[in-house]
């Protein structure tokens, strides 16, 4: 039998012509601003002191182009002074990152020990009551050192590999490439190659495709889950998806979300979701069982 030798040069993947694309660590500092937005009216009749205040980030946290913080991320705050028709202060107190994570703000742009300084007095008006309208925008600002790791710019292009050399008395035979994972995007298209020279592909596993084939990532509407207490399981038409409070991404369509934990009765509710409807959010106080 005769030995046939085949010479196979690789040395990166190219996706799309451009490179790869890394993971990079970020760092925001303490006092870094975030722009956040209210998310209904805030009214001194209606507030209670100590209830909580829902923001949305109202402009993306940037870090070299790169996105660390999006717009629509969860932040909030809480009522500190509540006087219908007289006084009304609140203050924005923590923000959740893409990785789930929640972190600490505050409204003034350094650190201080005065309770004035790091709340918001509302001197404005909603109709004839003292308060705030929906959309309003405020600045807050890290209150501690951040890390969060984001895509980072694609790498130089790579010239393609050279051609694979076959000995001349044996057939061609197929190369094959070795792809890193994570230089393989999900939808990535293989390289074209000659007829006479097939290319097979061995891939490492990478991460899990989106539930249904041939789904895009602006297909999926965000839902924040939250219950009281804290720490139910979420089942999604059956299925685990964490705990309380978490903020999941769901293909459209109607979906069954049940809460469950221990000592208290099961909550079961159906969303019909739809594309383009902004940030859902299920909010639940869970009865305890009898």
């Amino acid at each position: 039998m005769k030995v046939r030798h085949v010479v196979v040069a690789l040395a990166l993947v190219l996706v799309g012509g451009g490179g790869l694309v890394q993971a990079e660590s970020v760092r925001l500092a303490d006092g870094t601003p975030v722009r956040v937005r209210l998310k209904a009216d805030l009214l001194s009749a209606q507030a209670t002191e100590g209830s909580r205040v829902d923001f949305e980030v109202a402009q993306p946290v940037t870090h070299h182009g790169a996105v660390v913080v999006p717009e629509g991320s969860v932040a909030w705050g809480a009522v500190q002074l509540a006087k219908k028709g007289r006084a009304l202060r609140f203050d924005i107190e923590g923000l959740r990152l893409p990785s789930l994570k929640d972190v600490k703000l505050r409204c003034s742009p350094q650190k201080t020990t005065s309770v004035g300084k790091n709340e918001i007095k509302v001197e404005s008006h909603v109709g004839s009551d003292l308060g705030v309208a929906k959309g309003s925008e405020f600045a807050a600002y890290l209150d501690q050192d951040v890390t969060v790791e984001v895509a980072g710019a694609p790498a130089a292009p790579v010239a393609p590999p050279p051609p694979v050399t076959v000995a001349p008395a044996a057939p061609a035979q197929p190369a094959h490439r070795v792809v890193t994972p994570a230089a393989v995007p999900a939808a990535a298209a293989p390289p074209a190659v000659s007829p006479a020279a097939p290319v097979a592909q061995s891939v490492s596993p990478v991460a899990p495709a989106p539930p249904a084939a041939g789904a895009q990532a602006g297909e999926y509407v965000t839902v924040e889950c939250f219950s009281d207490p804290l720490g139910a399981d979420i089942l999604i038409d059956g299925e685990f998806h964490g705990n309380t409070p978490s903020i999941l991404k769901i293909l459209p369509g109607k979906h069954i979300f049940e809460y469950q934990l221990s000592a208290y009765k099961t909550h079961s509710e159906t969303l019909a979701l739809t594309p383009g409807s902004g940030i859902r959010t299920l909010r639940v106080t869970l009865e305890k069982k009898e």
